[in-house]
Formats: structure tokens, C-alpha cells, sequence
């Protein structure tokens, strides 16, 4: 491919090979033509464009600013945008756009599934679980207690034994995992006899100073599930009661860290009516004060660096679970990143590493799962998956073996309380994006068998690697939420789908295993909860399709599957699609005689003679190969690339966007965001 471009040399100067030199005097001509008093021409050549790959392409416009979508509202200025948001909770809209979260229910995929159940115990269940979320998130018709801003009646009394107590805790439990507060400092003041009259006069101290002592409070039984509940809560109220003089008055060091404090303290169940609000202010105000820029001399620009690298690790996991774009701009970034000892487990700088996490879904949102991002092409698509699945790759082989997720676990790297949180940070943020790009790729590649088959593995095995790892996590209130409840509900949610739609499958029985695994993760969540929180209700899953499975083998349920639900990535001569295995498919394709299961699989999956011809390929003599539903079953990609979902975080914070109609005139992908959390 040619493309026309001027000569850096004029004519004159190029036939006598000369360096040709622009005239200050005159810049249309060249000092050696004004010299000779020639006439300076500069004329146009074709020149061979390089062959670039399709990454390097798609890193050009990523580097240089793809258009966005944006771009095209104000270059066609279109009548229609994107549909108003609405609220929901565990279901969708039936065109709900998913994004970078984990993406399930719809009325269409319930319905999906009772026809494939045979009952109506989902469809109830999700009613039931969606009845007792919406009472806690907006805190009414339960005991739950709406989060105010407002100063208690009075102050909480701690004693000096315990405010010490409960700071050393902080900087033993907490501090090594967001090392962002100079503890020197800190104690200087926090253990003076003018405390008092500081916490009476220096607001941002104060509510830093009290968010301190409630997460210290948390470990030692004053943590609770409930806002308005618990020691913890009380000492954390004060802090939100100073809110108006955090954010009010010109912004500070100080000011950041109390809204950093109070950022961490609301990853806990009971702030989930404000988790939002605080790292947002947070990440404002650090922005504010410029220190995503390189930070003049202060004398503790350390510590404000810290502060910034730890609001913008928060505040991108945020983001990218919460299916938002980010409110700091990566291209605007300039702050070093300081040394931090306390953060450093052995060889594994976690403080560095969650960092670069943290710019992987920075990346990945914008690359695949935002507004201008569904303007993808397949090609551009499956271009910038393996972009950021190469990164995450590399961010996984740099961790050490000990913490490194994929691997075996290492049981000694659990024994340490501050060691094991790490761990599992590490191994659940690694899994929520594998699992993100995984349904992902197989809702754009449906004409690849192969990468359809090792998403499959993929999202089976991340799931139950997140299981496996629940036996490590304290059931307690001051454990995050992100690893208390999300990551499970995430792993549960996937492998209930591979048990129903795989009910004599190999891999059944050890999934069936794991979803028992995960429900007693969750009674014993509602047990600490004291049965605040009902968990014990997503144990109705494992019951589900535990008695689904038996009544498949012994040849009760006869419910048909869908049809839809047969599409393959494969075709038969004549472009005749195979039947991709469903609910009641075996190990063997198609079904042998003799083996116990003639009856269901006569119902569930028709054989035809000319399917039976084909028995001989590789692809139906696979004993691993693995339905998993990638959208609705009736939903048909070509008629609609909508894709329905439910944001898992709404489970336990905040409300789920509508969605939106697609943006664009693609009948194959334009307007498709993923199904990943976070």
C-alpha cells in the first residue's frame, strides 16, 4: 500500500545530495537554493506503507487515541443515544449491555432455565434473594439503618489502652496493605496529651483519626455486618459526621488520607450504601492536589505519593467491578512511586504488583469493556483480548511462586492473617479477570472451536480455584467484600451453569462438590453474621442442581433442550452446524448403546443417522467438551448482539445500570461488552 507524502529535500538539493537546510529568513525555500538564487521546489512521492500486525495496528490507535464514540454522537449527531439508565438488582433488562463485571440473570435466561429445570425453584429463589438485597441496599422494610452523615449525640469512649490497642492492630492488619499513613506521625499526635483538643479542632485528623481505631476495633469483636451496629461503627460514624469539613475546606494531605481510611473501612458489608461516595471524593481530591503529577517538596511527598498509589489502586478495582470508566486518566499519571518496605512479603512487593494490576484493568476496560470499545471489530476484539491477556500473563509469572495464583497453593503463605489476605487478593484479582476475558472470548470467537473450548476450561477451573481458596477466608466482618461473598457468588453462579447444562458430564460430579463447597462458605458467613445477612440462601443453587442431576440420570426430567442450545462452533458439510453438547449429553458422542443413559439422552438429545456418520471425528470423541451457555438461549447473536446480565456487585452494593441499545449498525458485535469482577 502506497501513500503520498512531501520530500524532505527540495529538487536541487536532492540531485546534488546536499543536506537541504530551511532559510530563517525564508521557510519556503532552503539556504543552498537562496545561495544560488535556484528555484526551491519541494515535490510529492509515493512511499511504501509498512505491514504492521494486527496488534501493532490496534496499539497504534490505542497509543494515538482511537475515535471514540463520543466522536461519532457529535460527527452524525444522532437523535437517539443510549437508553436512560434504570435500577435493578439481580435482574436485568433483556438488553442489558454487560461490561466488566460477571453477568447472569435476565427474565429470558430464567425462563431458560425453568423450561431446562423442569420447576419453578430458580425463578422464586432469584425473587426471594432479589427481595432481601433491595431491602438492605436502600435500607428499608428491614432492620437495616440507613448510613447518615451526621455527628453522633455524643463522642465514643475509648480508653488509652484500647485506642492503642486498636492502632497497633491498624498497622499490623491493615497498614501492609494499604501502607499510605506515617506512623511516626501519626501516634505522635493520636498518643499526646493534646489529643483532645487536636480532635476538637483539626476535622481531617479527627475522622482519620477515629477510621483508624474502628478498623483496629474491627479484629477484636466490634466489627459488625449491620451499619448503626457495633463499636466499630459507632467510632466510624464520627468520622462521617465530619464529612462536610473534609471536603468543604481546601483540600490537604490530611483530608485525602481520612477519605482513604474511610474508603477501606466501606469495602466491608455494612458500608455498602456509600462505598461509592468515599473513594470517589477521594480520588478527586487527590487530583486536586496534583498528586497524580510529580509532587514539589514538601517534606512528605512520600507519604503523598503513597496515599495517591493506594486511592488509585482502590479506586480502578472499583471502577472496572462497578462496570464505570475510571476518574483518573492514566495518560495524565507523572507520580513516582515510592519505596514501601512495610507492603513487601518475603520477595513479593505487593504494593507494586496490585499497582500494575491495577493498570491491567485500566487497560482492559477501556480496550474491551467501555462505550467506545463495543465500536470493536471481531478482529480488534480478539486483538486486544490477547493484548491484555499477554499482560496479565506477564503481571502473573512476576509474582512469586508462593503467592503466585494458577499455581499449587503454598499452605505456609496462608498461616500469616496479613500474609494470607495478600494471597487471596492476589488469586481473586487474577481470577475475576481471567474469568472477565474468558466470557469474553466466547461471545466473539463462536467460529473457533478451540478458543471456545479453552475459554470453557478456563472459566470452570478459575471457578473452582475460587472456591477451593474459601477455606482461607475469615468469615468476619473487617474481610472485604470483593473476597467474602463477590468472588464466590461469581464461582458458584458459573459452575451451576455448567451443572445444568451438563448433567451427565465427567466433570459434573466434582463441580456438584464444589457448589456444596461454596454453600457451606456462605451458612457459615450467615452464621458469623449473627443471620443478618441471609447467605444461606444461595445454598438453594447447589440443591437445585444436585436434584436436577439425579433426576436426569434416573430418567425423570424429559424437559427437551432448547434447540439454540445445540449451536455449534463446528459445522458439517453443507455448513450444517453440530450439535454442541447440552444438558443431558455424555462423555461420548454420540451416546453408545449399552451405556445406562439410552433413556434421558433419547429425550434430550436427538441422534439422527446423519449425525451418526460423523461419530469418527475428533471433536465428538472429546470426553472434556463442555457446554456453557454464552448468553440466552433463545437470544440468536445475528438477530441481537445484545447481551442480557446482572452486575454481581449488586448483590451486596449498589444498583445496575438498564443498559443500553447498540450503538452502532454492526450486525455482529457493534454494541457488545463483555461478562467478566472483580
Amino acid at each position: 500500500m502506497y501513500h503520498r507524502q512531501i520530500c524532505k529535500s527540495c529538487e536541487p538539493c536532492r540531485l546534488r545530495k546536499v543536506r537541504c537546510n530551511m532559510s530563517l529568513e525564508d521557510p519556503s525555500r532552503c539556504t543552498h537554493c537562496i545561495k544560488r538564487d535556484e528555484h526551491c521546489e519541494f515535490k510529492h512521492t509515493k512511499r511504501r506503507s509498512k505491514r504492521e500486525s494486527p496488534q501493532l495496528h490496534y496499539d497504534e490507535n490505542y497509543k494515538h487515541g482511537a475515535p471514540l464514540f463520543i466522536d461519532r454522537l457529535l460527527d452524525s449527531h444522532p437523535t437517539q443515544g443510549p437508553l436512560p439508565e434504570g435500577a435493578s438488582i439481580l435482574k436485568s433488562e433483556e438488553h442489558e449491555v454487560t461490561s466488566s463485571n460477571i453477568a447472569f440473570f435476565s427474565d429470558r435466561k430464567i425462563q431458560s432455565l425453568t423450561q431446562r429445570l423442569g420447576n419453578t425453584r430458580l425463578k422464586e429463589l432469584v425473587e426471594c434473594i432479589e427481595t432481601v438485597i433491595e431491602g438492605r441496599i436502600t435500607a428499608q422494610g428491614t432492620t437495616v439503618s440507613p448510613v447518615t452523615f451526621k455527628k453522633p449525640p455524643g463522642s465514643v469512649a475509648i480508653t488509652p489502652e484500647d485506642a492503642r490497642l486498636y492502632v497497633d492492630v491498624y498497622f499490623q492488619r491493615i497498614h501492609p496493605i494499604y501502607p499510605f499513613i506515617d506512623r511516626q506521625d501519626f501516634e505522635r499526635i493520636a498518643f499526646s496529651p493534646s489529643l483532645p483538643r487536636e480532635l476538637e479542632g483539626n476535622a481531617p485528623f479527627s475522622a482519620l483519626y477515629h477510621t483508624v481505631l474502628a478498623l483496629g476495633c474491627q479484629y477484636h469483636d466490634g466489627g459488625t455486618f449491620d451499619p448503626g451496629k457495633g463499636k466499630a461503627w459507632k467510632l466510624f460514624q464520627m468520622s462521617l459526621g465530619l464529612m462536610a469539613d473534609i471536603l468543604v475546606p481546601r483540600e490537604s494531605l490530611l483530608n485525602v488520607q481520612a477519605l482513604a481510611a474511610m474508603s477501606i473501612f466501606a469495602m466491608n458489608t455494612c458500608c455498602l450504601q456509600i462505598d461509592e461516595i468515599l473513594i470517589m471524593e477521594a480520588a478527586r481530591m487527590a487530583q486536586a492536589l496534583r498528586y497524580h503529577r510529580a509532587i514539589r517538596r514538601t517534606g512528605n511527598e512520600a507519604f503523598c505519593q503513597r496515599t495517591f498509589w493506594v486511592i488509585y489502586a482502590m479506586e480502578k478495582h472499583l471502577a472496572f467491578r462497578n462496570r464505570e470508566s475510571s476518574l483518573i486518566g492514566d495518560y495524565d499519571v507523572g507520580c513516582p512511586i515510592p519505596e514501601t518496605p512495610e507492603a513487601v512479603f518475603g520477595s513479593y512487593n505487593w504494593f507494586l504488583s496490585s499497582l500494575r494490576y491495577a493498570r491491567i484493568l485500566s487497560q482492559a476496560y477501556e480496550m474491551l469493556f467501555s462505550t467506545s470499545a463495543a465500536q470493536n471489530s471481531i478482529e480488534g476484539y480478539s486483538s486486544a483480548i490477547e493484548h491484555v491477556q499477554r499482560r496479565l500473563e506477564d503481571w502473573r509469572q512476576a509474582v512469586p511462586e508462593e503467592f503466585r495464583p494458577g499455581d499449587a497453593h503454598h499452605p505456609h503463605t496462608f498461616a500469616d492473617p496479613v500474609c494470607r489476605m495478600v494471597a487471596l487478593e492476589t488469586h481473586y484479582s487474577y481470577y475475576s479477570l481471567v474469568i472477565a476475558l474468558a466470557r469474553l472470548t466466547l461471545q466473539i470467537s463462536l467460529g473457533d472451536g478451540v478458543r471456545q473450548h479453552e475459554s470453557k476450561r478456563n472459566l470452570m477451573l478459575s471457578a473452582r480455584r475460587v472456591v477451593e481458596l474459601t477455606q482461607y477466608i475469615d468469615k468476619a466482618a473487617h474481610t472485604p467484600l470483593f473476597v467474602l461473598a463477590i468472588m464466590p457468588l461469581v464461582a458458584l453462579f458459573i459452575l451451576f451453569d455448567f451443572v445444568v447444562h451438563n448433567p451427565t458430564h465427567p466433570e459434573t460430579k466434582p463441580n456438584l462438590s464444589m457448589l456444596d463447597i461454596c454453600s457451606g462458605h456462605f451458612a457459615l458467613v450467615e452464621h458469623a453474621s449473627g443471620g443478618s445477612l441471609p447467605c444461606s440462601l444461595v445454598s438453594e443453587f447447589a440443591h437445585i442442581a444436585r436434584h436436577y442431576v439425579r433426576d436426569v440420570r434416573i430418567g425423570k426430567n424429559s424437559q427437551e433442550i432448547p434447540q439454540s442450545a445445540f449451536t455449534s462452533t463446528h459445522s458439517l458439510p453443507g455448513n450444517r452446524p453440530l450439535p454442541e453438547f447440552g444438558a443431558g449429553s455424555s462423555s461420548e458422542w454420540p451416546p453408545q448403546k449399552g451405556n445406562g443413559d439410552e433413556a434421558h439422552l433419547g429425550d434430550s438429545v436427538p441422534v439422527t443417522e446423519e449425525l451418526a456418520q460423523y461419530e469418527e471425528l475428533e471433536l465428538f470423541n472429546e470426553p472434556d467438551y463442555l457446554y456453557y451457555p454464552t448468553m440466552d438461549e433463545i437470544v440468536n447473536l445475528g438477530d441481537d448482539p445484545m447481551m442480557p446480565g446482572f452486575d454481581l456487585r449488586t448483590l451486596f452494593g449498589s444498583v445496575i445500570p438498564t443498559g443500553f441499545d447498540s450503538p452502532g449498525d454492526n450486525p455482529t458485535l457493534d454494541g457488545i461488552m463483555s461478562t467478566p469482577p472483580t
